[in-house]
């Protein structure tokens, strides 16, 4: 029997993840929320914990024994996950929680990683080249936890793959967030307050996020994978690009914020891997993708995006 544990599915990733997996080749879907939710939803069997704690994690793979587990809970709050004391809660309940799973015979893991835990460089980030040297407390922690699950899947047999997304936007995604809230200002032409926005960046439309991480946990292939666009566009683009839907270039106020220092120059994803190995990759032009945000219903005018 194939059983699936999910984490994190009422986040932004995780919930585009979810609507991918309820039909998904398992005969059981479980999923772990803070907050309690019906008993079965759409297929979907809950159970609420606080996977923050790490007697919660052990708890929760006791009661569902799952042979797979995609692990995406994790905080991501703008303005406060990369520096949060959180990090090292959800570091120490993760590995509690992947420790559990390998303990009980757990078959195939896949989590979500992130491309902070890159160091800067000037070429696009490549997996297995790209040195790992994280700028913050929030990539610092996602990296330990991948290799205490490298460590942990080489002891007990388990299969074990890590994708780490880049720079995801599209419903679902925080009103503090850039693209948001510059669809928010410029809907309602008000002024922007932007850094230069040289910065070269790997935009990914979050369902087409979901869809690589999906395959991932379908797969059997194992190690790291960079879940992006592998397209470099600066953020002066993208922001531009908003704002000529809307007519409202004269929003735009480039230069009035300082750049922040611990910001690479770039960061964009070398997708050559996902692409040889298992044939995925990002399919939504961002063009595309903003269209679809600028006209969908899902897009009030404060910003608020919600998955539909």
């Amino acid at each position: 029997m194939k059983r699936l544990l999910l984490t994190g599915v009422t986040g932004f990733i995780g919930a585009h993840c979810l609507r991918l997996i309820r039909n998904g080749d398992y005969d059981e879907v479980h999923a772990a929320s803070r907050h309690e939710r019906a008993r079965s939803e759409s297929g979907v069997i809950w159970h609420a914990a606080d996977l923050r704690v790490a007697a919660e994690a052990t708890r929760i793979i006791a009661a569902v024994r799952p042979t797979h587990l995609f692990h995406a809970a994790w905080i991501a709050t703008p303005g406060v996950y990369l520096s949060s004391p959180e990090n090292f809660d959800w570091l120490q309940a993760s590995i509690a929680l992947v420790r559990a799973f390998a303990g009980q015979g757990g078959q195939r893991f896949v989590g979500v990683g992130s491309s902070a835990e890159y160091a800067p460089s000037d070429t696009p980030c490549d997996e297995d080249r790209t040195p790992l040297h994280p700028a913050s407390i929030y990539g610092h922690c996602k990296l330990a936890f991948w290799h205490a699950v490298q460590g942990l899947a080489q002891h007990c047999k388990m299969q074990a793959a890590w994708g780490r997304v880049f720079l995801p936007f599209g419903p679902g995604d925080h009103p503090a967030r850039l693209i948001p809230l510059a669809l928010a200002a410029l809907r309602a032409r008000k002024p922007l307050p932007l850094s230069q926005g040289e910065q070269l960046r790997d935009f990914i439309y979050a369902p087409d996020a979901a869809e690589l991480l999906v395959g991932l946990l379908g797969a059997s292939v194992t190690g790291a994978f960079n879940i992006g666009s592998g397209q470099a566009q600066s953020v002066r683009s993208v922001i531009e690009a908003i704002a000529d839907r809307f007519g409202a270039r004269d929003c735009l106020r480039f230069g009035e914020l300082a750049a922040r220092a611990w910001e690479p120059p770039m960061l964009v994803a070398n997708v050559n891997k996902l692409r040889d190995r298992l044939g995925l990759e990002a399919r939504t032009p961002m063009a595309e993708a903003l269209d679809g945000l600028i006209a969908s219903a899902a897009v009030p005018a404060d910003g608020t995006i919600t998955v539909p």
